[in-house]
């Protein structure tokens, strides 16, 4: 008989209000003026004192003054979060690269992430410049923005530095990084460490087994699906996913390491591994897949979530793993801001909130419909996840058209299937390619399907229609 699965304590809960106070802070502030942002950070200030001063003044009222803490430290968090948006407001203004805004110059940097394609042709790299100008013009200034470009770009590992002359474009809203497009080829200054090439390699062997295991669009999904990399994917393909919101399933979120680990922890379940085994394989299944996919930060913001959704399906309280997901949220608001307002990253943090408050439950209503353990455990992930996750992607325009909800419902059944299935075939690619293919070639009917709901969502009336040529910036 399972262990009843009871509410959050208040105590284990404390944290989830200042968080959510930081959080809408930053989203607030983003893309504000630094005055702004600064003026923000004063008020709530103010109003964290006087809160607290009425604390200290008010005799007696025990639940009163636990009320009043609270709000001093969701004013004081809030005042963080706008502080540290005005200072990074203060940064960018001031940095060398917003000076060349419409123009060129020479950059040193260095490349951060496999790069994606982009509509009307080309590639976008995530970089991070630490040099703009050259010669004696040169300043050092470190921010991480995209590059897009042509010829020369594609397949260049994370870690790899370069010398480029860029062209500056002009930003599309305020307060946002702006990106830049390369002139010419890259000039290579460093080499990548096992970090890069480790994932590179793996993806260039996942090519050659998707190509041997699947026929048609199908050898070019599976690596997009598993591993992010879209470069054997058909433009009409991606145009389809496009329409059909599907295209969030070729970014990696929480959700991919909550149906990957989850696996493991079946699997190992299955074998009889106790408490301790069964969290050691988890953590190896964690580590492997960072190692394989890439250790970009959306593949460790993805780790981190999923492993706190994962851990709430073992726990009986639902309060400390929303504690520990509080905590995470709030870091990454506190030092990375463009992250944590990202439609990426608020994907992986409701899906975990969504594993942390209805996963349990819902898998112990389907044991009670005679469903086993281990199927209605994997069952419950899927079904949780992807329905929390729905409204968030209609609402952030990853879910485009009308025909977005009912096309990732139809979907829902299969994804965990490829990424687990495909997640094994990349890891197994580089030592064992006949198992590889093997385990690609049984992903070959999820992908049919995938295809299949695709085309027929964005063939629909009202889908969105193609880009016009030159719509890409």
């Amino acid at each position: 008989m399972s262990a009843p699965h009871r509410v959050p304590a208040v105590r284990d809960l404390r944290l989830v209000l200042p968080t959510l106070a930081l959080y809408a802070t930053v989203a607030a502030t983003a893309g504000a003026r630094p005055a702004a942002a600064a003026a923000v950070a004063v008020v709530l200030a103010a109003s964290a004192a006087a809160s607290t001063w009425w604390a200290v003044a008010l005799r007696g009222g025990g639940h009163e003054r636990a009320a009043l803490g609270l709000l001093s430290l969701a004013c004081v968090l809030g005042a963080v979060g706008a502080g540290t948006q005005a200072a990074r407001a203060h940064v960018l203004v001031a940095h060398p690269l917003v000076e060349h805004v419409g123009g060129r110059t020479g950059v040193e940097a260095e490349v951060t992430g496999f790069d994606r394609p982009v509509r009307g042709g080309g590639v976008m790299v995530p970089v991070r410049v630490e040099v703009t100008g050259s010669g004696a013009s040169a300043r050092a200034a470190a921010i991480d923005t995209v590059l897009l470009a042509r010829e020369g770009w594609r397949g260049l590992p994370p870690g790899t530095g370069f010398r480029a002359t860029v062209q500056v474009l002009e930003p599309r809203s305020a307060g946002e990084v702006p990106a830049i497009r390369a002139l010419g080829p890259p000039r290579l200054t460093g080499a990548p460490g096992l970090t890069g090439t480790v994932p590179a390699a793996v993806r260039e062997r996942m090519r050659v087994v998707s190509a041997r295991a699947l026929d048609g669009e199908a050898a070019g999904l599976l690596p997009s699906l598993v591993l992010g990399d879209e470069g054997e994917v058909s433009p009409e393909t991606r145009e389809e996913f496009r329409a059909s919101g599907l295209t969030h399933l070729a970014a990696v979120s929480g959700a991919n390491t909550t149906y990957v680990v989850g696996a493991v922890l079946l699997a190992a379940a299955a074998l009889g591994a106790g408490r301790r085994g069964r969290i050691a394989a988890a953590v190896v299944a964690l580590g492997g897949f960072v190692a394989v996919v890439g250790p970009e930060p959306a593949v460790l913001r993805a780790a981190g979530t999923g492993v706190i959704g994962l851990a709430a399906l073992g726990a009986h309280r639902t309060g400390r793993p929303l504690a520990a997901l509080a905590g995470v949220v709030l870091l990454v608001s506190l030092l990375d801001p463009p992250t944590a307002t990202g439609a990426g990253f608020v994907l992986s943090v409701t899906a975990t909130a969504a594993l942390i408050v209805a996963a349990r439950p819902v898998s112990v209503l389907l044991r009670g419909r005679g469903l086993p353990v281990p199927a209605a455990d994997v069952l419950a992930v899927c079904v949780v996840a992807h329905l929390a996750t729905l409204p968030v992607l209609v609402l952030s325009g990853l879910g485009s058209g009308p025909w977005a909800l009912p096309a990732n419902v139809a979907v829902a059944p299969v994804v965990p299937v490829v990424t687990v299935l495909g997640t094994a075939a990349a890891t197994l690619g580089p030592v064992w390619e006949g198992g590889a293919v093997l385990l690609a070639r049984a992903c070959g009917p999820a992908l049919w399907w995938l295809e299949t709901v695709a085309g027929v969502a964005s063939g629909l009336p009202g889908s969105p229609p193609p880009p016009s040529p030159g719509g890409a910036r």
